[in-house]
């Protein structure tokens, strides 16, 4: 009777061990996710792969640029974000294609498509070990989406096990211009 009870007793103990280390034990997504680097507006931060600076945000109604000999003039249903930036490879060439604003809900906006061709667009080009490119990256995001956002850089857009730069930005960041001319902007 007793060695029956002591393998119901260890049986029990098995499962409650289990349930314990199924629930938790993080996720594949957890373990494997972006390793971040966390910073503020006006910090250098250094990845793995990259350098990067985030020196000031800009928000706007409307851009302006010149891209392949015309003017265009480009409007949204909520603001454009402007993230005034410098990246850097290292220690070898790379990419760094994840940009993406996150809002204090965690609602995520990738930099916006629409800016082919405007001048000084980060994260299109091909980064080189000690040449820095100063430039900015553009989001369209709701109005509810600015305060107490994060901007997350990486090299793309879903890292695992990879570097991930987490910017705070500050909780207010000001009235939107109701004009930004990219093709005027002062990236220094």
């Amino acid at each position: 009777m007793s060695s029956i009870l002591a393998k119901l007793g260890a049986l029990l103990l098995a499962a409650v061990l289990l349930a314990g280390m199924q629930r938790f034990t993080p996720g594949y997504a957890e373990i494997t996710g972006p390793i971040p680097l966390k910073g503020d507006l006006g910090e250098t931060l250094t990845g793995r792969g990259f350098t990067v600076r985030v020196d000031k945000v800009l928000l706007a109604e409307k851009l302006r640029f010149k891209a392949y000999g015309r003017e265009v003039e480009r409007d949204t249903g909520g603001i454009f974000a402007l993230m005034i930036a410098r990246l850097e490879a290292h220690p070898a060439s790379t990419t760094v294609s994840g940009a993406i604003w996150r809002s204090a809900h965690s609602a995520r906006f990738v930099a916006s498509p629409r800016f082919q061709g405007a001048p000084r667009l980060l994260g299109t080009d091909r980064l080189e070990p000690g040449l820095p490119q100063r430039g900015v990256f553009v989001f369209e995001v709701p109005r509810e989406a600015v305060a107490g956002a994060t901007l997350l850089i990486a090299a793309s857009r879903w890292p695992r096990l990879d570097t991930q730069a987490e910017i705070a930005l500050p909780a207010t960041l000001g009235t939107p211009a109701p004009l930004i001319d990219l093709s005027e902007l002062a990236y220094e």
